[in-house]
Parts: structure tokens; sequence; C-alpha cells
């Protein structure tokens, strides 16, 4: 009898891993998805300052030499 409940337990402390994992998994899947678009709009928006600043300096060094 004993032995059943300490495999019982055994088994059921498996099974509450194994759900948890899974649950983790999912989590960490949709996390590093939302880290991902973070960093998308992060990059976007560095390459539009870049761009912008670009610009403004072409122009301050035309407007230097004329």
């Amino acid at each position: 009898m004993k032995k059943i409940l300490i495999a019982a337990g055994i088994i059921g402390t498996a099974a509450a891993g194994v759900v948890l994992y899974m649950r983790n998994r999912n989590q960490t899947s949709r996390s590093m998805h939302d880290l991902a678009d973070v960093a998308g709009d992060a990059h976007d928006n560095v390459r539009k300052y870049f761009r912008k600043a670009s610009r403004q300096a072409k122009r301050d060094y035309e407007d230097a030499i004329a």
C-alpha cells in the first residue's frame, strides 16, 4: 500500500511538472513574439531617425558651403 501511494505521488508530480512546462512554454513563446515586435518597432524608429538626421546634416552642409 505504501509503495502504491509513493508511486501515485511520483506520477502526480510528474504530470503537474509537464502541465507547468507546457503552460510556461506557451507563455515564453508569446513573450518572445512580443519582444520581437517591440524590437522591430525600435528598429523602424531608429532607421527613421537616422534618415531624418542624414537629410538634415546634408542640408546643413550644403548651406554652409553656399
